[in-house]
């Protein structure tokens, strides 16, 4: 019996057509047959160019009928339409413009016409790169003439890129109908649509598209969405059931946005091309037109990629039209807002202490202000209707962890043209890009040292090896000018203890360790911190005995700049004059600066209001390696320590306990204090509710063929940074400004 044919699922033609040789050979009537030298290797040929045909025909197509595994973006839009999601289409860019128009005096000269209307339509154009693009206004406005001046003004014009155009169907109830739009460019979004009863008719209504077929009624005058072939999309109306059906001469009219999408974005200089015309049907003249950007034009977006169905109609088949889970209460805010630029939602179980029964909804908008109060409403009493009977959804601001990087990187300058300026320029340009990617997904991550360095080295073939500091900072912002608070900021991420650097002074047997109520129970040269003696850090660490080893000798903690009440110019000098002396911070009698005699120190902070002089010194905060938080400022070039504890800090929890403390002024005059710290090494948690960003990166790159000893470390004792008097305490410099998102007068 002949042998069987092999390699029966391959899908190489060369073994395909050495599987039939194969087989042949086995046949007595091809025993010792030169298949290479004759006609039957052409006959060989086609059969498996035939098989091979067939059996990829046959893969792809079962590969094709599943949305996992399809590569044609008309199949995956097909079983994306099974499970009821429809494909964004392009975005049309939009942009905000004032226009001002002077209107002509009427007839008689003794008064100008009431208004002036701009036409909806084609109506602006601009260039980008130097393509021209037609903005339209979406429907008419009109704007009030000033009569002193004849000046009609147009504040915060909201235009969108693309042709204004409109299409009409006749309904025809003698075949079946298919309402497709002629263009693959429509942005659905900004799209209407209207039905009327014939083509004369002036009683027009407007259907709205249908989101949840569950609150259709038979009368609902509603319209359905889907994308067919050739990237077009078709418009299908109700049954009688789902709602309205359409009757017989109907007429509908679409009006849709015909657009470029993202190329559009970045036009900032536009022209007038439409039609003004006044009260009195006048037209306005082009060089009485003036125009002005208030924002240039973005949120132009392409069609939703093959990718992106296949990643979002699964998520959104099991919402299902209902917030149950969080990814639920997510996926349906990013829907119903879609200004939102990041959305996380979390149960208040995950919260200390727990809060039972509700979802915390935290959103960052495009623009990075914050929701006002009667758009968190709006949100949440949308999410309402979703939502299960006995949960209570809550809008909330993020908190935002600013992340600020400072990037050491090595390269060989013999494999790069660029100079090292050139070479930090692009590797800023790769950070900004990986800050934006991934919007969606950053809440609740993690921010991975090896993975951001990667991104680093990717930047240029050049570049040999990176390493990066990364610090932490948050904002304190609940305080008043002049009056006492306290505020806790929870990093999430256990801090550097500098403690662990320069050890705890308790393993010398010098009495460390030995419990305490206050200071008064502890031996000489020791203080009481949390419930235990231990050597104060002012003494050295020994027990008076002057001896620094036991020191930290860095901070991991530190604060911008800032006035406190009371800190004038004189009591920071009399600080400075004690602490030369030797003598403690607080609690020490001392001349009174302002009317002579003795006094405490505590009572000069207070009275220093009735100073001669009444200038605040700048201070800043910092950590002391044990636990305290002390407020400092430099006098004649050295650091003095004005309070040696204004707050806690938890290293291992990452929680920074501010206060309580009184705020004269801040260094901008802004409500906002930046505070940097420095996390244990490894990744950055991003726990829920929480916005990360990139803030301020720093690059320092080094050529090791010009510095073939430079080594990208870091090290705690070697700080380049300039300290007060020039000492090597802080691993980081003191934040210069506010950590802020852009807080934008937005139009959108």
């Amino acid at each position: 019996m002949a042998a069987l044919p092999s390699e029966l699922t391959s899908l190489d033609f060369f073994e395909i057509k050495e599987s039939i040789r194969s087989y042949l050979r086995t046949r007595k009537e091809f025993t010792d047959y030169d298949f290479e030298g004759s006609a039957a290797s052409y006959l060989i040929d086609i059969l498996a160019y035939n098989t091979y045909y067939a059996s990829f025909t046959a893969n792809m197509s079962m590969n094709e009928a599943f949305l996992e595994s399809a590569t044609v973006r008309d199949n995956i839009v097909r079983i994306a339409k099974q499970v009821g999601y429809t494909p964004r289409s392009k975005k049309g860019s939009r942009a905000c413009i004032t226009m001002t128009a002077k209107a002509t005096l009427l007839p008689g000269d003794l008064s100008f016409p009431s208004s002036v209307e701009i036409k909806k339509g084609d109506a602006f154009v601009a260039k980008v790169g130097g393509e021209a693009f037609i903005f339209s206004l979406l429907s008419d406005v009109q704007a009030t003439v000033d009569q002193s001046t004849g000046l009609a003004t147009f504040t915060k014009l909201l235009v969108y890129q693309g042709n204004l155009l409109t299409y009409s169907f006749l309904v025809d109830d003698t075949k079946k109908s298919e309402y497709i739009i002629p263009s693959e460019d429509v942005d659905t979004e900004r799209m209407k649509v209207f039905v009327r009863p014939n083509e004369q008719s002036v009683e027009v209504d407007e259907y709205s598209l249908s989101t949840n077929v569950t609150a259709l009624t038979p009368t609902s005058r509603n319209y359905f969405l889907e994308e067919t072939d050739d990237l077009r999309y078709k418009i299908t109306f109700g049954d009688g059931i789902l709602g309205r059906q359409l009757i017989d001469n109907e007429y509908i009219t679409v009006e849709y946005l015909d657009t470029d999408g993202e190329v559009a974005n970045g036009a900032k200089k536009f022209g007038f091309i439409g039609r003004a015309i006044d009260s009195a049907e006048r037209p306005i003249l082009p060089q009485a037109i003036t125009l002005s950007t208030v924002e240039t034009s973005a949120d132009g977006e392409p069609r939703e990629t093959a990718l992106t169905i296949k990643y979002r109609a699964p998520k959104a088949f099991s919402v299902q039209n209902r917030a149950v889970t969080e990814n639920d209460y997510a996926y349906l805010v990013s829907e119903l807002y879609p200004q939102a630029a990041s959305v996380t939602a979390y149960g208040g179980e995950k919260l200390n202490p727990p809060e039972y029964g509700k979802v915390y909804v935290a959103v960052r908008t495009k623009s990075g202000v914050n929701l006002n109060t009667t758009t968190k409403k709006r949100i949440k009493n949308q999410l309402l209707d979703y939502s299960m009977a006995s949960i209570q959804p809550v809008i909330v601001d993020p908190t935002i962890f600013y992340l600020s990087p400072t990037i050491h990187l090595a390269y060989n300058g013999n494999n790069t043209t660029r100079s090292s300026n050139e070479l930090a320029a692009a590797v800023l340009k790769s950070v900004d890009k990986f800050n934006g990617q991934e919007r969606d997904n950053r809440f609740g991550g993690r921010l991975e040292p090896s993975k951001f360095n990667a991104m680093v080295d990717s930047s240029d073939s050049a570049i040999t090896g990176t390493t990066t500091q990364m610090v932490m900072a948050q904002n304190l912002d609940k305080f008043t000018f002049g009056n006492q608070f306290s505020q806790c900021l929870d990093f999430s991420n256990p801090i550097t203890n500098p403690n662990d650097f320069g050890g705890n002074g308790n393993d010398g047997g010098d009495g460390g360790g030995t419990p305490c109520s206050t200071t008064a129970d502890c031996p000489a040269g020791q203080i009481c911190v949390n419930g235990t003696c231990q050597d104060d850090p002012n003494n050295g660490g020994d027990g008076g005995g002057g001896n620094d080893s036991c020191k930290p000798k860095f901070s991991a903690v530190k604060s911008g700049t800032f006035y406190a009440t009371g800190y004038t110019e004189e009591v920071a000098d009399l600080i400075a004059a004690g602490e030369a002396a030797g003598s403690l911070i607080n609690g020490t009698t001392v001349s009174n600066p302002v009317g002579g005699g003795s006094t405490t120190l505590e009572d000069v902070v207070v009275n220093a209001t009735t100073a001669t002089t009444q200038t605040l010194v700048p201070v800043n905060i910092r950590d002391d390696g044990l636990g305290n938080l002390m407020m400092v400022t430099n006098r004649n070039e050295k650091e003095v320590i004005l309070n040696d504890v204004v707050g806690t800090v938890d290293y291992e929890n990452g929680v920074v306990c501010v206060g309580p403390i009184n705020i004269g002024d801040t260094s901008d005059g802004t409500t906002r204090i930046p505070v940097v710290v420095l996390p244990k090494t490894g990744p950055i948690t991003i726990p829920p509710g929480v916005d990360p960003t990139i803030f301020n990166p720093s690059v320092f790159p080094r050529d090791i063929n010009t510095n073939p000893g430079a080594v990208a470390s870091f090290d705690p004792f070697s700080f380049n940074g300039w300290n007060y008097g020039g000492s090597n305490i802080n691993t980081i410099t003191y934040p210069t400004g506010t950590f802020s998102y852009p807080e934008l007068d937005s139009c959108f």
